[in-house]
């Protein structure tokens, strides 16, 4: 098991074991959403993963304005800001849990968006 969390701790993610690859979303939402050029997410279903939230801190934005078209559910934690995970509403029952909360990031095996990425970046 391994075990991340939002910056004050209220939100709690359990994953059975750290995904082998992560991926770098530079879509303009991510980078908005984050606050830097970039989204380190980790894709999977939302049954992956288990969300604790004791202290009921975890809070949604709707996004409508995507550059894809998709409607995107943006999870956070609304005492300290951040990001937890982004849900797909196809459906399909994607999530894209922030790479952020764990203390270790596999390394990323693909770009979304990558045309977006800034020509300054150097990953690998």
């Amino acid at each position: 098991m391994v075990e991340g969390r939002c910056n004050c701790a209220s939100i709690k993610v359990t994953l059975p074991e750290l995904p082998k690859e992560s991926v770098i979303c530079y879509c303009a939402n991510c980078r908005r959403g984050g606050g830097t050029f970039g989204s380190i997410v980790f894709p999977m279903t939302k049954d992956d993963a288990k969300i604790s939230d004791a202290k009921g801190t975890l809070k949604s934005y709707t996004d409508n304005d995507t550059t894809t078209g998709n409607t995107i559910i943006r999870q956070f934690c609304s005492d300290c800001g951040s990001p937890v995970a982004s849900l797909t509403t196809d459906g399909k029952g994607t999530m894209y849990l922030k790479g952020g909360l764990f203390d270790q990031i596999p390394k990323a095996t693909y770009k979304s968006f990558e045309q977006n990425e800034p020509s300054w970046v150097k990953i690998g």
